[in-house]
């Protein structure tokens, strides 16, 4: 299988595991207005840290290390992970913060793995400096500065075109209508009085 077919196959796989997750994960929500309000905030905080990085992100022509790059190795996926415990606080269905330690850890993890492997052949030197400056799992606080002589890393601040390019506007509607079936259904179910 090639490069490009595996990366399609890891995005369906993805996007597949969300919409599997969301068929069951819905009908048994059972929000309540501190959870939902908590978790709505976690999924916002998510939803944020992706646009961000989205709005940094140049994908392969260059070594992004701006914005939240320089901070976190994997924003989009972190990002990612706080909407999820947002929507597990939520919904306040046990089972479902199990659910997001599997798929983090079964699709997520082989994905920024594979991602950090493709990205030290097109970068080389570069990108192997970047990866002794930011951890993978944790959170540099003072922002990863690129050497000056090095060749590739993406400067400038954030650009929406990037952030709509990077498909960001998707994700950012599909939190939108799952928040907004969560609130909705706490207002039909009386749980605002």
């Amino acid at each position: 299988m090639g490069p490009v077919l595996l990366k399609r196959r890891l995005l369906l796989t993805r996007v597949t595991a969300v919409a599997v997750v969301a068929a069951f994960w819905l009908p048994g929500a059972r929000p309540a207005v501190g959870g939902l309000a908590a978790g709505t905030a976690l999924m916002v905080a998510g939803q944020l840290l992706r646009l961000w990085a989205a709005g940094h992100l140049v994908k392969r022509e260059v070594l992004t290390t701006t914005g939240p790059f320089a901070h976190l190795r994997h924003p989009l996926y972190w990002g990612s992970m706080l909407s999820g415990l947002g929507l597990c606080v939520a919904t306040r269905i046990w089972w479902s913060y199990l659910v997001v330690a599997v798929v983090f850890t079964l699709v997520y993890v082989p994905t920024l793995l594979d991602e950090e492997r493709s990205l030290q052949r097109i970068h080389g030197e570069a990108y192997r400096r970047y990866l002794e400056a930011v951890p993978r799992f944790g959170l540099r606080l003072r922002g990863y500065r690129a050497p000056q002589n090095s060749a590739g890393p993406s400067g400038g601040g954030f650009r929406w075109h990037l952030a709509v390019g990077n498909g960001e506007h998707r994700t950012m509607a599909a939190t939108v209508l799952l928040l907004a079936l969560l609130w909705g259904r706490l207002v039909a179910a009386g749980g605002m009085r």
